[in-house]
């Protein structure tokens, strides 16, 4: 199969090894054209699925939290180990182990990651959700737009056939930024997945594969600086909170994504999602290495 006809839900799909250990379908993809190696969404997709895997239907994905550990390479199938630690009425929780088979035979691995599954309570003390920034001010951009300087670089071409996505032009100024304050721009836009999605594992690992997209450069990004400007940029941990399982990626969401903090070359950034209702279904934190090039003189 030529790799522009593999659907999402293949590309995050997994298959059984043997009890605990599961395969990628296919192999990682890239991201874009800044990295060779396999865009770090596309594992933790793989995570989120095998872990499903292993779990009863009534218990859903509330957090996954854990650390990129090295690079992938897109050449070969990833390696998903499942480990069980625990399992209740109410919650499962699985440790996973993302690994790829080395030149030499060995197996290193790339990603590990604490899942936890809770059950559908049959009551809420109480209920409510963030609305999104842009909600107010949001100006739409139709639909496969190529006016964002992320296209110039071709930062996610392999991975835009999976998803159809409007920019939202929205920003909240940083004219007169203070020297060392965080950038206050938000990038955002709407999005949906292209292709089926036929359960709820394939719909939260697709959700999985999305959020990770280009949180790790928007430190840079949102400071004004181009992303060549960075000697390293790379994840380093993540936690993906889902506040509501029943995800239908089809439609329409919003995601908005911003950064906190910077220091000692790393920096902390957040995405959040929301579904067509406006109701918060999904947040992403990541720390992420940002090392500059030699020679790079800060403007503040």
């Amino acid at each position: 199969m030529d790799d522009s006809d593999i659907t999402l839900n293949r590309q995050i799909g997994v298959e059984a090894i043997r009890p605990g250990c599961y395969r990628s379908v296919v192999n990682p993809t890239r991201m874009g054209k800044l990295s060779s190696t396999a865009f770090g969404g596309n594992l933790l997709a793989i995570a989120v699925n095998s872990t499903y895997q292993t779990v009863s239907h009534l218990h859903h994905l509330y957090s996954i939290c854990g650390h990129f550990l090295r690079p992938a390479t897109t050449d070969r199938k990833l390696i998903c180990e499942v480990q069980n630690v625990r399992d209740t009425r109410s919650f499962q929780t699985r440790v996973v182990r993302v690994s790829q088979e080395a030149d030499d035979g060995s197996m290193r691995a790339c990603l590990v990651a604490s899942a936890d599954f809770h059950v559908e309570e049959p009551a809420s003390m109480v209920t409510y959700s963030v609305l999104p920034r842009s909600s107010d001010s949001a100006t739409p951009v139709p639909v496969n737009t190529k006016s964002s300087a992320h296209h110039g670089y071709g930062l996610y071409k392999y991975i835009e056939k999976f998803t159809d996505v409007q920019p939202i032009l929205f920003q909240e100024g940083d004219t007169d930024r203070i020297p060392e304050t965080a950038p206050s721009v938000i990038s955002s836009e709407r999005f949906r997945v292209r292709g089926p999605l036929e359960s709820q594992a394939e719909e939260l690992s697709a959700l999985a594969f999305y959020m990770d997209r280009g949180l790790a450069y928007i430190p840079a990004d949102h400071s004004g600086y181009e992303l060549l400007d960075a000697s390293a940029c790379a994840t380093l941990d993540f936690a993906l909170r889902i506040f509501r399982p029943q995800i239908t990626l089809k439609n329409w969401h919003v995601s908005e994504q911003r950064t906190a903090v910077a220091n000692n070359a790393r920096a902390f950034s957040e995405g959040r999602v929301w579904d067509e209702n406006g109701i918060l279904v999904a947040s992403m934190t990541q720390q992420t290495m940002l090392r500059p090039k030699s020679g790079f003189i800060p403007r503040i």
